[in-house]
């Protein structure tokens, strides 16, 4: 049921324009830059969200502490999965460790690829934002993927984006905070999770206060 799930979610968030350009294309090499860099970045994301979840929760109790290797690795692989667009639960997100529910909502406000059934920030959008960086440590100007340059305008609308994006989620998570008494974290974790249509929740949502709740739809149609 998990590895089901799991395909299906996958599936969902790589994006109609990625799976349009697969199935004409069929090979690797033929593949569109863009095609090329989403499968990419979902692998690594993947990756490190499956590790991470591991490291984090690994002998935490409540969550994967008292499961066998085998289910641990699965159980940690879902979520990486799930923390992307889905919001299927298979531990209780609450008892997460406070790295953990800092680990996620990280995971949340990427989201999937642009033109999916995900939210978040967008796959690309962190990729150009990482090649940025990369170009800005060698001390270049021109940002490149494999030899192809990404214009200015682009490297400058991913980062106008990510800046308004992070501003809404630190000042929509310290409003959940200050008006409902919460944790930051916590708060922060069901605000990333509306600004990525994620639909998971450490459990707070039901006791917030109409002006809270009202944030958070808010956020999930900007999501």
């Amino acid at each position: 049921m998990l590895l089901t799930l799991s395909a299906l979610i996958i599936i969902g968030g790589l994006g109609f324009l990625v799976w349009e350009n697969i199935a004409r294309k069929r090979s690797l090499r033929k593949f569109s830059v863009y095609t090329k860099l989403v499968l990419l970045i979902t692998a690594a994301l993947l990756a490190v969200g499956w590790a991470g979840t591991c490291l984090l929760e690994w002998n935490n109790p409540e969550t994967l502490g008292g499961m066998t290797v085998g289910e641990k690795l699965l159980n940690g692989f879902f979520q990486s999965a799930t923390l992307r667009t889905a919001g299927f639960a298979a531990i209780d997100q609450a008892k997460l460790t406070e790295s953990g529910k800092a680990f996620s909502s990280v995971l949340m406000f990427i989201g999937g690829s642009s033109g999916s059934t995900a939210g978040g920030l967008k796959t690309v959008t962190v990729a150009v934002l990482l090649l940025a960086f990369r170009a800005g440590v060698r001390g270049r100007e021109e940002v490149t993927l494999r030899g192809r340059a990404i214009s200015h305008r682009r490297v400058m609308n991913a980062m106008t984006l990510t800046l308004m994006v992070v501003f809404l989620f630190m000042v929509s998570s310290m409003l959940l905070s200050t008006v409902d008494g919460l944790p930051f974290l916590s708060a922060a974790f069901e605000v990333a999770s509306a600004m990525g249509t994620v639909g998971l929740t450490v459990g707070i949502t039901p006791g917030l206060s109409l002006f809270s709740r009202g944030v958070l739809v808010f956020l999930m149609y900007v999501g």
